[in-house]
């Protein structure tokens, strides 16, 4: 086992670790789907011996910028074009904070302020849960996909299955609200144009680090 499998097996324990300790300190929801994001490529990696297959994998660093701005462009656009007038992403996060049991990513504002807040949540999100998600989804299953399907179709799928576990919050939202929510921010914004950078480069880390900074800009504009 190579030194990129080792680190990716230390990140994958320690985020499990973390997000275990930090809920039930906190009194958060129970973070059954960033277990379940987190440990299916972590046992993966462990019966493969290769990072690679979950796109835990080195980028070269102009291909790194490079995509990764075009992903924080494509995903602030479309951000840009629908939270103006349906105030989706300012509802969900009334909702997760509001919350008896707030959401484990989003605790950090609901127990600190300021700078502490939004510093302890990008780097929990970072290294924790939006890490479960691309890790899962962006990396593992559209790896697994395109070995057995039209990668155009393996992006897509992917996307649908994200939405899926997305649609729990929308059931809290007004019909509009919780369509834009799902379909245009989870499934288009995250999945396709998240999906469409992980072809691209075969790695997940220009979509990790765009949806870290898109969710702490939408934090900082909307909370």
């Amino acid at each position: 086992m190579g030194k990129k499998e080792k680190l990716f097996i230390l990140w994958a324990v320690s985020a499990l670790f973390l997000v275990i300790i930090i809920s039930t300190f906190f009194g958060t929801s129970f973070p059954m789907f960033t277990i379940i994001w987190i440990s299916v490529p972590l046992i993966a990696v462990i019966r493969k011996k290769d990072a690679s297959i979950t796109g835990f994998r080195q980028v070269p660093i102009n291909e790194l910028i490079k995509f990764t701005l075009i992903n924080l462009g494509l995903t602030l656009l479309i951000y840009g074009i629908f939270e103006p007038w349906s105030h989706t992403y300012q509802e969900l996060l009334k909702i997760i904070t509001g919350s008896r049991t707030p959401d484990v990513t989003f605790i950090w504002l609901t127990k600190y302020s300021g700078t502490k807040a939004w510093l302890s949540m990008l780097l929990f999100s970072g290294f924790v849960t939006l890490f479960g998600e691309e890790i899962f989804f962006r990396g593992w299953l559209l790896q697994y996909l395109k070995k057995r399907i039209n990668t155009n179709w393996a992006i897509i799928i992917q996307s649908a299955i994200f939405i899926i576990p997305n649609t729990l919050v929308a059931f809290f939202m007004i019909p509009l609200q919780g369509v834009l929510y799902t379909v245009i921010y989870t499934g288009v914004a995250i999945g396709i144009v998240g999906g469409w950078t992980a072809k691209r480069t075969n790695s997940i880390w220009p979509s990790l680090i765009s949806a870290s900074i898109v969710n702490l800009l939408a934090v900082l504009l909307l909370n």
